[in-house]
């Protein structure tokens, strides 16, 4: 609901108008008089009052037109040079959305003093409030234009999506209790019931809180099959129910309501949304018709630092428990082989004979096996064997593929130190 360019600007027209019945109704109540006598230069005449703030809303609508116009300019820009799924980063962003809220709050603000004033009041405080904001609006209009400008330059936006994901990645696995290899042994046997979609779309969010609840109050076990980022068809499978020993119906309506879905994927609980936002922005570089390597390299270095933190850390715990440590739900959210082949797979493809990227590539993987854990160097190491096997079907020129054999060889050093490491 707050996003997009509906909410908050509204929220803030509003105040705009609260603003201006309140001014008009001090200024009629002469509170402020000894004030205004006090400091002349705030005084002004009736006609005065109403060029002033006739100027200000019609200079406000303009800008508005304006900044409207900039901001479906930099969308077209950003959905062709850098990404179409970043456009909704660009709709969320509060400068946008303050930006346009502050423009129409000034200009129904100076609108609606300018009407509901007489001909023989002079609302001092009014007017003075009037140019104040118009003020605050036109230094916010350059702050707008200065983070337009950045947030349009493709390396700031490849920097911002990947500090979103270690966000992400941080708010995950910061309560989390890590995975442990017999999780899966607490799943319990048998077929289970299962709960069919009622509806097509993107699994937007799990609430894990609510299917523990409900599958302590109805005693089963609920094994989520469906996780953020996946597209679910109407008719398959959500989740499966086992050893349910209380209302199984009840159950299964409690696991539609936990499990949202939505017809697009949102960056919000979507750790894997993240990742293919800079791998689409590293295939659009390497693509014939752009051919940058550089914007390609930038998003395996933020790509590296956001994939680093998983591999130090591990993934958390499917497993959830209710307070006497019996096993209730199964809810997988991330899985370190997965997310690491659904950043690396791509770029490796698309590389496939760009020296640079590959060595960067090459580079990137040593640098994530500095930090890894023992356990998540066998994918590492798959990744690196992998590209070595790419690179000697198209890399062709002797000193490039020293110059790649090089580097692997450095990486793969870097593995075998993270064999030991926990």
């Amino acid at each position: 609901m707050v996003r997009g360019f509906l909410f908050v600007p509204a929220v803030l027209a509003i105040c705009g108008l609260l603003l201006a019945g309140l001014a008009v109704s001090i200024d009629r109540s002469d509170l402020f008089d000894p004030v205004f006598e006090a400091l002349p230069f705030l005084n002004i005449s009736t006609s005065g009052a109403r060029s002033v703030l006739g100027t200000i809303a019609g200079a406000m609508m303009t800008v508005i037109s304006l900044v409207y116009s900039l901001t479906l300019v930099v969308f077209t820009l950003a959905a062709g040079n850098i990404g179409p799924r970043l456009l909704e980063t660009f709709t969320d962003n509060r400068v946008n959305q303050s930006t346009i809220g502050l423009l129409g709050a000034t200009f129904l603000y100076s609108l609606f003093v300018l009407y509901v004033v007489g001909e023989n009041e002079v609302p001092r405080l009014s007017v003075a409030i009037a140019i104040a904001l118009a003020t605050t609006s036109f230094f916010w209009v350059v702050y707008f234009v200065h983070d337009t400008a950045r947030r349009v330059m493709v390396d700031n936006e490849i920097a911002r999506t990947q500090r979103s994901l270690r966000a992400a990645i941080d708010r995950l696995l910061a309560d989390e209790p890590k995975e442990e290899p017999d999780d899966r042994d607490a799943i319990p046997d048998g077929e289970g019931t299962a709960v069919p979609a009622h509806s097509s779309g993107y699994v937007t969010a799990v609430q894990a809180e609510a299917l523990l609840h409900h599958a302590v109050e109805q005693d089963g076990f609920v094994q989520v099959v469906a996780r953020p980022g996946h597209f679910i068809i109407a008719g398959t499978p959500i989740a499966i129910l086992r050893q349910v020993g209380g209302d199984e119906k009840a159950l299964a309506g409690a696991v539609h309501r936990s499990i949202l879905l939505a017809d697009a994927r949102s960056a919000d609980g979507d750790i894997l949304f993240n990742v293919h936002l800079n791998v689409e922005i590293a295939l659009r570089a390497l693509s014939p018709g752009i051919n940058d390597s550089y914007t390609a390299i930038s998003a395996v270095d933020q790509l590296s630092a956001s994939l680093a933190i998983i591999l130090q850390r591990g993934a958390p715990s499917s497993l959830i428990c209710d307070e006497e440590d019996k096993p209730r739900v199964w809810l997988e959210l991330i899985e370190v082989k997965e997310i690491v082949g659904t950043a690396l797979h791509p770029l490796r493809r698309a590389a496939s004979g760009n020296v640079m990227v590959v060595l960067r590539l090459a580079q990137a993987i040593g640098r994530m096996a500095l930090v890894c854990r023992g356990d998540h160097a066998t994918i590492l190491r798959t990744h690196l064997r992998l590209i070595a096997t790419d690179a000697n079907i198209a890399v062709r020129n002797r000193d490039d593929r020293a110059e790649v054999a090089h580097e692997l060889y450095k990486a793969h050093r870097n593995l075998k130190r993270a064999d030991g490491r926990r």
